[in-house]
């Protein structure tokens, strides 16, 4: 049941955020094409050679996750405990030999956090590194607008 209650509260943070551009409304691949490219900018990190993995693939509530999934699944979760109102759910990024990933975390106040991943001999994700930047601000980068 918590599990459900962090996934639910997640999903809600994620959707609530979306906004109404004035050509068009923005949709998650665009948010998280934005957000990435603001990662690339303030870490300087490459996602080329890199899988995007959906947080719906990893769902902590969801049956029958392997070793590596129910990993990946942790961390989100720690993650998201971690998080307030308005912060954005964090993006995963894996290479395709699954040696090592990225997990983008953007903060309401624009804060950019890079957890870098390693797979370990346990087939499990861990976290070895957290890395924290200021990045662009989300009414800057239009992925929400101004109270103003």
């Amino acid at each position: 049941m918590k599990k459900g209650t962090i996934l639910l509260i997640m999903a809600i943070i994620s959707f609530t955020f979306y906004t109404s551009n004035t050509n068009a409304k923005l949709t998650e691949k665009v948010v998280i094409q934005t957000i990435t490219k603001d990662f690339i900018k303030s870490h300087k990190i490459q996602v080329d050679g890199y899988s995007y993995i959906s947080n719906m693939e990893i769902a902590p509530d969801k049956d029958n996750l392997n070793t590596e999934q129910k990993s990946l699944s942790n961390i989100l979760t720690n993650i998201a405990k971690s998080q307030i109102g308005g912060d954005w759910s964090p993006i995963f990024y894996l290479d395709k030999e699954h040696n090592k990933g990225y997990v983008l975390e953007k903060k309401l106040s624009g804060a950019n956090n890079l957890y870098v991943l390693s797979f370990n001999d346990n087939q499990s994700w861990i976290i070895t590194n957290k890395i924290a930047k200021k990045g662009t601000d989300i009414v800057e980068l239009g992925i929400l607008e101004s109270a103003d």
